[in-house]
């Protein structure tokens, strides 16, 4: 796989020649040499853009397979009364019904 647009770089550097604002009198080497350095650029931020994606996908795989591996049957109302919960779970003072939102 090519690394850098030749392409790309050459419709940059045309495109600064052409235009006299972004010109600023510089010859088309040196035109060129600008294209070459955005094109540079862009490839060194596409790299850290990937390896930062990279980074978040193995991390976030890494998270998903502990949580996968955890015991699924662990008890979160432990050492609570059934008063308690119900209560916090909405059920109103022992009516039955639900008394939420």
């Amino acid at each position: 796989m090519n690394r850098y647009d030749k392409r790309q770089v050459m419709k940059d550097a045309h495109r600064i020649y052409s235009n006299d604002f972004q010109r600023k009198g510089r010859t088309w080497g040196e035109c060129l040499k600008a294209a070459w350095r955005w094109e540079k650029d862009a490839v060194r931020v596409r790299e850290a853009k990937a390896a930062r994606l990279d980074a978040m996908i193995t991390a976030s795989w890494a998270v998903h397979n502990a949580r996968k591996n955890e015991k699924p049957n662990k008890k979160e109302f432990e050492g609570l009364s059934s008063d308690t919960v119900s209560y916090a779970m909405g059920y109103g003072r022992g009516n039955g019904f639900y008394c939420g939102d």
